[in-house]
């Protein structure tokens, strides 16, 4: 696959990133990245490698976007709410996250951009640096850490007075309220082979209860202090680069309209839980330590946390609660695999579900 467009000067590229006016391209290596795309606006992911004179190596990962019409799963939007999804979607965010030039906090930074290759009909190629990420699990300690830089970038963005989110409010109408609250309302899934064994009819009905009480977490959510954040701030999204362990390279940014104080614990918390990568019984902790690591980062900033909890959790829950069991996957073979990803899963639809029907 050639990912090479006429825009690329490759050699230049080489050079900027080796700080070597004099290096020549010896050899180049295309590698497809295998990925799930948690978002309509992520094409191909690549790394374009290889090596220059006197045996220097180089690297570049190399990500597409596009607008949300060329998603190849367009058609899972209702048709009555297309058009609208598609000119609302922010496709280009990361982009405009480097366009901003906003500085980040300490403990933060974006990859390297070499370059915006820009191929028309609203698609871009973005030359990123290849980041090296250091070995080790995500424990508590790396968790108070991410949640504090996160807490600091809060803090270097307030916005001016309460909301509404509108990117936040599209999620929620979209995949919510016409995407995952009928499938929850279907008595079938509570039956099926992969949900029958963890989700009981308590679960069912408090994630109904909830799902009545939308309207009013929104509002409650509107009337918190509004900040900028990551957007989408997963384990998954801020790497530890092997040559400073103590930073986070922030990658695949989110919404960048303003959103409810503690709003980036969201996915902190629920980024690895989804892929069943934490047990049910971990997340207390994980959540009791996301929230202290995050205050003391606005408090570094010289922001009160009065309404962190509260932000936290109201768009958490509004985000995730809903979508935590994974019908998306009710195909799937029933297998030893599958049903550990189901049970963690519900398991953490029953967290959810219990923090939201304590706000």
């Amino acid at each position: 696959m050639n990912v090479l467009s006429p825009n690329v000067d490759l050699t230049d590229l080489v050079r900027t990133c080796l700080d070597d006016k004099a290096a020549e391209v010896e050899s180049v290596h295309v590698e497809v990245i295998d990925h799930v795309s948690g978002t309509p606006s992520t094409g191909a992911l690549r790394r374009v490698s290889g090596t220059a004179t006197r045996g220097l190596r180089w690297s570049f990962f190399v990500k597409s976007i596009h607008a949300a019409r060329h998603w190849p799963d367009i058609a899972l939007v209702p048709e009555a709410y297309r058009a609208t999804f598609v000119a609302e979607f922010p496709w280009r965010v990361e982009a405009d996250v480097y366009e901003s030039g906003l500085p980040l906090p300490e403990g933060l930074r974006l990859p390297r951009l070499y370059f915006v290759d820009d191929l028309g009909d609203d698609r871009l190629d973005l030359w990123m640096e290849d980041v090296r990420i250091a070995p080790g699990e995500w424990d508590l300690t790396r968790y108070t850490a991410a949640a504090r830089a996160l807490g600091r970038l809060a803090a270097m963005r307030p916005a001016d007075g309460p909301g509404p989110a509108p990117g936040f409010r599209m999620f929620v109408r979209n995949r919510v309220v016409q995407g995952a609250l009928p499938a929850l309302r279907e008595p079938s899934l509570w039956r099926h082979p992969l949900v029958a064994p963890y989700g009981d009819g308590l679960l069912r009905m408090d994630l109904d209860l909830l799902g009545h009480r939308i309207p009013e977490l929104l509002a409650a959510a509107d009337r918190l202090p509004h900040t900028m954040a990551h957007g989408d701030a997963s384990p998954e999204n801020l790497l530890v680069p092997a040559d400073a362990p103590g930073e986070f390279v922030a990658i695949d940014w989110g919404w960048q309209t303003p959103v409810p104080i503690g709003f980036d614990l969201g996915q902190l918390l629920v980024g690895l839980a989804h892929q069943g990568a934490i047990e049910p019984g971990e997340l207390p902790a994980i959540h009791r330590a996301i929230q202290t690591g995050y205050a003391h980062g606005l408090a570094d900033g010289g922001m009160a946390d009065d309404h962190l909890a509260a932000g936290h959790v109201t768009t958490m829950v509004l985000r995730s609660a809903f979508t935590a069991i994974p019908v998306e996957r009710l195909g799937d073979p029933v297998t030893p695999r599958t049903r550990e990803l189901f049970r963690r899963r519900v398991g953490l639809a029953r967290f959810l579900a219990d923090l939201g029907l304590a706000l």
